[in-house]
């Protein structure tokens, strides 16, 4: 007998409405209330591991010359080390930036990380596994065009 998702299981939960409408603001595309519940407990569990500085969020990314808004922002976990350099990193997408001077660095390289993986992943000349063409169709899924 198969396990059943947990995550697919629907409840109701009581809210104040401007709980409600403060959610609601957040949501982005065609994101949902879990979408949204969900990033912000990933930020809380971040948050309470203590394992990294925090969490911060790739909002655009240039794609052909042209800085576009994703539909949803990426969360990056954020690391500074002893030196004070930046690191940033999100598995989902495949970002990983080291060593920058400045927090805005480091988010401009993984923007540039992301716009490279769209790049390579979505080209038709590359010979792509099945999973690599469904990745590179969920990034292409994350950017307004």
């Amino acid at each position: 007998m198969q396990a059943i998702d947990e995550r697919l299981q629907k409840t109701s939960i009581t809210v104040s409405t401007y709980i409600k409408e403060r959610v609601c603001s957040k949501k982005r595309g065609n994101q949902t209330y879990d979408d949204v519940l969900e990033q912000m407990l990933n930020v809380l569990d971040v948050g309470e591991e203590g394992k990294v500085n925090g969490v911060v969020f790739l909002y655009e990314v240039p794609v052909r010359d042209e800085m576009r808004k994703l539909k949803y922002p990426v969360q990056l976990l954020l690391h500074v080390d002893k030196n004070g350099k930046c690191n940033l990193a999100n598995t989902e997408f495949k970002i990983l930036v080291s060593f920058c001077d400045t927090l805005e660095e480091a988010l401009e390289e993984a923007g540039f990380q992301f716009a490279d993986n769209l790049e390579e992943f979505t080209n038709p000349d590359l010979p792509l596994t099945a999973e690599a063409k469904e990745f590179g169709k969920k990034l292409q899924n994350m950017v307004w065009m």
